[in-house]
């Protein structure tokens, strides 16, 4: 089956989003919360957004940030957010999801359980230079 239907009591995956006042803030926010292991994965993006602020109707350019992670998870994940965010009142809500595919619930849960530390795409290229480097001097 390509999608399961998540159980009442499961690590199903739930979204916590919220609006950050650049697209720095909300990639700051998104790689600490992967490095320590809240989110699987952090999707921000650029949006317009229109709300009363006391008593001024605002218009202003913001960044909605996603991230991903398990449910058990999600109030941990939250209060990281709000010690991050630069906003004195931030919106930060969580969507619970009723279905996703196994595959890739199988990821999120093996890799938010794992002890891994991740690096850089700059620090895996450059570590893989290194070891073909000595790999070359081997033969």
């Amino acid at each position: 089956m390509l999608l399961e239907q998540v159980e009442k009591n499961s690590k199903n995956i739930v979204f916590i989003y919220t609006t950050c006042s650049s697209r720095e803030e909300a990639r700051e926010i998104g790689i600490s919360a992967i490095n320590e292991k809240l989110a699987i994965s952090a999707d921000y993006w650029f949006v317009n957004s229109i709300y009363p602020w006391k008593g001024v109707l605002q218009e202003s350019d913001q960044c909605m940030l996603m991230l991903s992670t398990q449910k058990d998870l999600s109030e941990k994940l939250i209060k990281h957010v709000e010690t991050m965010h630069s906003y004195s009142v931030p919106v930060i809500f969580r969507t619970d999801s009723s279905m996703t595919n196994h595959l890739y619930g199988s990821w999120v849960e093996s890799t938010l359980e794992s002890n891994e530390v991740y690096i850089t795409e700059e620090e895996a290229r450059i570590k893989s230079q290194q070891e073909e480097f000595h790999y070359s001097r081997l033969k």
